[in-house]
């Protein structure tokens, strides 16, 4: 029996959704949208806020950046390839920057569902636990 490391290294928990047309952009082809790894979702939240102090009485200013772009990027496949649309990562969001804002948000929400952002924790053990199947302990 293979190591708890060695099950959990192989572990296919990424969630994906096949079929998601976007007329708008490319008529009749299906595209594969995946979450992202735990890794480059919580790069990515980590980024979304910056502090930053402008001086002792104003005290410290939040900005908060969008890039969803970038994840949708990260997330979307051509479903007969199974390759990264964006292999490109910075040509990737300057393309998708420029498009419509719905279409973009639309994909962000699905991956950011795929990736289990805003999932419970006991949820994603459920979830994890089916993923299993029967026979595991």
């Amino acid at each position: 029996m293979a190591s708890l490391k060695d099950q959990i290294s192989k572990a296919t928990d990424i969630k994906e959704q096949r079929d998601v047309e976007i007329p708008e952009w490319v008529p009749g082809v299906k595209f594969l949208v995946r979450g992202v790894p735990s890794g480059a979702w919580e790069k990515y939240q980590n980024s979304l806020t910056r502090m930053t102090r402008r001086d002792e009485a104003s005290g410290i200013e939040m900005r908060v950046d969008s890039r969803k772009a970038e994840i949708v990027a990260k997330g979307l496949y051509d479903q007969e390839t199974a390759t990264l649309v964006f292999p490109d990562l910075r040509e990737g969001i300057a393309i998708l920057s420029k498009r419509d804002a719905g279409i973009i948000n639309g994909l962000f929400e699905l991956i950011r569902h795929l990736s289990g952002d805003g999932r419970s924790f006991l949820q994603k053990v459920q979830d994890a636990e089916g993923d299993f199947g029967d026979g595991q302990s």
